[in-house]
């Protein structure tokens, strides 16, 4: 029974037991003690859910795919009192946005549900963030055990409380249709420089999200001069939308995708088409939270609702629901792998390339300044 259906009738029996119960002996004050610690999570979890049924509504920006939207959306059913208010958008185009109406004193959103952009560090350094972790409240939700590298490792920023990444994968940089290249014929991120594939490659827009994370792997993998032949001799075609990516690539039309995140074919695969897209394999270095991550605003309109928001989010439940749906995989331990070849190796972190934490935003902001250089 999920955890906000019963607590009311909990602390309600306990209050009335409490009001009937004899005086405590001093060997009874140690349980007492014990209980009244327990109640006070869930007396503050009441009183919060109380208040944000009262705001009545959480505003959140978040993911443009139906895979994820469908999901996050559902809180309404369990809370439906509180109305949902999502707006898709990609960061590249939602931070430009916030920060211009923060000019104009403008304060009209609770939540972002996103990777950690550049831009969401940019929010950081600007104060236009709140922290996320002392909102963490449900027992299930603060566990550490229950979470990949622990509390801390799901923090992305350098204070680990302002950035949280839910999702866990390793990431590829590319993705090849292979009943157009087979594998003997491009085997090696190094190849895709090569000229033979001028033309053919389709990169998601590298101003952020996927097609950045790709170009700060390769960056940090073949060097900066490998970063400007891709860029500048091979004719990329940038695309904005995912879905239009996969099916580009799906179809044939450019055989080769950077920056392709693999929810975004699995509408094809749910409509029957058969396609034979696979990664790159020496591609899997970037340790990603892709879009899972969550951001806070301050002076959000409705801070109560936005704190149930984020714990019922977090909980196992929604994390099963969510990770079924993308097929990514949750940062929840006790949540079943939805891709488990792109879980993470635990003894070999040393391997791969945390491409969004703030301690290498240097290089990831290099690679989107050669984005902005060569593909304008």
């Amino acid at each position: 029974m999920k955890v906000w259906k019963w607590l009311s009738f909990t602390v309600s029996s306990l209050l009335i037991l409490g009001a009937c119960a004899p005086v405590e002996q001093p060997q009874q004050m140690a349980s007492s003690s014990t209980t009244s610690a327990k109640v006070g999570w869930e007396l503050e979890w009441e009183k919060t859910v109380a208040a944000a049924r009262q705001e009545g509504t959480v505003v959140i920006s978040g993911p443009t795919r139906e895979t994820w939207r469908n999901v996050l959306v559902t809180f309404e059913e369990d809370f439906p009192e509180i109305k949902v208010e999502y707006t898709g958008a990609n960061s590249r185009d939602f931070w430009p946005r916030i920060f211009r109406e923060r000019e104009l004193d403008q304060h009209l959103w609770d939540l972002r549900v996103g990777g950690p952009d550049p831009q969401v560090y940019e929010a950081k350094y600007r104060g236009v963030l709140d922290p996320v972790r002392p909102l963490l409240l449900l027992p299930e939700v603060v566990d550490e055990d229950v979470w990949f590298g622990g509390l801390d490792g799901a923090f992305f920023d350098k204070e680990k409380k302002y950035v949280l990444g839910f999702v866990n994968f390793i990431s590829f940089l590319a993705y090849v249709n292979r009943d157009l290249i087979p594998e003997t014929e491009l085997t090696s991120v190094k190849d895709l420089t090569h000229p033979r594939w001028r033309g053919k490659i389709v990169i998601q827009d590298p101003r952020g999200g996927a097609g950045l994370n790709s170009l700060q792997v390769l960056l940090m993998l073949q060097g900066e001069d490998a970063v400007k032949q891709l860029l500048g001799n091979q004719d990329l075609v940038v695309a904005n939308d995912t879905r239009q990516q996969a099916e580009w690539v799906i179809r044939g039309r450019y055989p080769i995708a950077i920056g392709l995140v693999p929810d975004a074919f699995l509408v094809f695969r749910e409509q029957g088409l058969s396609f034979n897209l696979q990664p790159i394999k020496d591609s899997g270095k970037g340790a990603s939270t892709g879009t899972g991550g969550i951001q806070f605003f301050n002076r959000a309109p409705h801070p109560n609702a936005a704190k149930v928001y984020i714990n019922w989010l977090l909980t196992k439940d929604v994390q099963t629901r969510l990770s079924a749906a993308t097929k990514q995989n949750s940062r929840r331990l006790d949540v079943p792998a939805a891709d488990p070849e792109a879980v993470p190796d635990p003894a070999r972190m040393d391997q791969y390339i945390p491409t969004q934490k703030e301690e290498l935003l240097p290089v990831r902001r290099r690679a989107l300044q050669l984005a902005r250089d060569f593909l304008r």
